[in-house]
């Protein structure tokens, strides 16, 4: 057998107690973090196919559209009084009447 020099012996030894420390180890990728599985929502009532389904009611949204288009019919006779100086009392209540209808329409529909 061949003689090992001692730096050789030195270097065997050094590598062999890495080995047995870990410290030799190849680096482990880091861990895959999955993300959380999708939780299902809630069913609401939602118009998929552009049909209203039975939980909106849909009696009550014809109501209503049909109030803001009567509502809105009436505001362009006013305005033009008002341009002439005649304002009408509650030409304010109806606009303010008409943004609160059509609000409520949009977030209906929009479930």
């Amino acid at each position: 057998m061949r003689a090992v020099s001692l730096l050789g012996k030195t270097c065997l030894l050094a590598f062999i107690m890495l080995l047995q420390d870990g410290a030799g180890q190849m680096p482990k990728s880091p861990p895959v973090i999955q993300p959380p599985a999708r939780l299902q929502a809630p069913t609401l009532p939602v118009a998929v196919t552009g049909e209203i389904h039975a939980p909106m009611k849909a009696a009550k949204l014809k109501e209503e559209a049909d109030q803001l288009a009567k509502l809105a019919q009436s505001i362009p006779a006013d305005v033009d009084k008002a341009a002439k100086g005649q304002v009408a009392q509650d030409l304010a209540a109806r606009l303010k009447q008409i943004e609160k209808l059509s609000k409520q329409l949009r977030r209906e529909i929009s479930l």
